[in-house]
């Protein structure tokens, strides 16, 4: 079942919101946060697949009274971002086994979707890192038509060899001209992937675990290939 989007200021914006880069994506996701973390001191942020520390870099830039957590499972990347910031914590984990909660907002940027355990585990597990009122703030695809049948796509994509994703990689680089032909090649691993979709089950599964949909408006793509995203935010009760 299709989720109603926060009729308020900050749905309107978010539909306004554009970006050509995955830096430009990160800063606009970081501003819509900001917009949404209370102005008073000793707010915990905590950036779930923090990657390289883009996100979390911005939002400790605007706001040094944050503590800011970002979190990845690949070494390679928070060794990257360790090197950028040492006044961040980084953290090099798998996030169901992490003990490091509870925060005030967890900002996921197109992870939830591809962390592989039922979504009623998935939303015990954040909904348990939330303080009471907490936020949590997400882009993840939803199930809509053009999502399902983009995974079809995916699923016929798959079954061709590896040297198709050098072809791939090749026509992405015309296409994508802003983009590093490293940025491309990160992006062309998701094209083998199976994420879930955000439908009425995961709905269902975040409302049972008391995480209550405030927002649900549409998320800009950097690419055709990209499933349409939403960025939904839910609020932990109290």
């Amino acid at each position: 079942m299709q989720q109603p989007d926060h009729p308020g200021e900050l749905a309107h914006a978010m539909r306004q919101t554009s970006f050509t880069s995955l830096v430009d994506g990160a800063r606009s996701l970081a501003g819509h946060v900001l917009e949404l973390l209370p102005q008073r001191p000793g707010q915990s942020v905590l950036d779930l697949g923090t990657a390289s520390g883009d996100l979390a870099m911005i939002l400790h830039a605007a706001r040094p009274d944050l503590a800011v957590t970002g979190l990845d499972l690949a070494p390679a990347n928070i060794a990257a971002a360790q090197l950028r910031s040492d006044e961040i914590q980084f953290v090099c984990v798998d996030y169901l086994a992490w003990e490091g909660g509870p925060f005030h907002l967890i900002v996921a940027d197109g992870v939830l979707h591809l962390v592989e355990v039922p979504a009623a585990q998935l939303a015990a597990k954040l909904a348990g890192d939330l303080h009471p009122g907490g936020l949590l703030v997400a882009t993840v695809p939803d199930a809509v038509l053009r999502n399902h049948l983009l995974l079809v796509l995916r699923r016929l994509y798959r079954l061709l060899p590896k040297a198709a994703d050098r072809l791939a990689l090749t026509v992405a680089g015309w296409v994508y001209r802003d983009f590093s032909r490293q940025e491309l090649a990160d992006r062309l691993l998701y094209m083998r992937l199976l994420p879930r979709l955000f439908g009425s089950a995961e709905h269902a599964a975040f409302a049972a675990a008391g995480l209550h949909l405030e927002a649900n408006p549409p998320w800009p793509s950097l690419s055709i290939a990209k499933l349409r995203h939403r960025l939904m935010v839910w609020r932990r009760k109290t």
